[in-house]
């Protein structure tokens, strides 16, 4: 189950990142970055208070906020690098940085993350995505 919402997610990523794109193309990078922040807030508003279930346990820490930074960023990057490269180069771009972060964080357990080596066979998966990308560049 867990690795069909992984597909799920890759799906949502593409048309979120192409919606994303056209909203830019037609106001600006910055404000469809608060345009779509702001729909989000709304619509999960909504959902948490039907949800009515209390989430939160300890003390909030301040680094609980950088995914929040990070998601903007991100979007804002997207939206200027989609128009140039499309979707699907700006898709294989993100994936081969994600993967390669991924591994390297699980690798030496950073961020608070238990330790899980990567293997050959992982930077073997890599080298292939890498020669795929530099394939559909050329």
């Amino acid at each position: 189950m867990a690795k069909l919402l992984a597909y799920f997610t890759g799906l949502v990523l593409s048309l979120m990142v192409t919606f994303n794109g056209l909203l830019s193309g037609f106001t600006s990078a910055y404000l469809s970055n608060v345009v779509y922040h702001a729909f989000g807030l709304v619509f999960f508003g909504i959902f948490l208070c039907l949800l009515k279930k209390q989430t939160t346990t300890g003390a909030f820490k301040w680094y609980y906020l950088v995914p929040g930074f990070l998601g903007s960023l991100t979007i804002i990057l997207n939206n200027i690098v989609l128009n140039v490269l499309g979707v699907t180069l700006m898709i294989a771009f993100t994936l081969v940085g994600q993967v390669i972060t991924s591994l390297v964080i699980d690798h030496w357990g950073l961020l608070g993350k238990s330790i899980s080596r990567s293997t050959r066979k992982q930077w073997f998966g890599v080298g292939i995505m890498i020669i795929g990308l530099a394939t559909m560049v050329l």
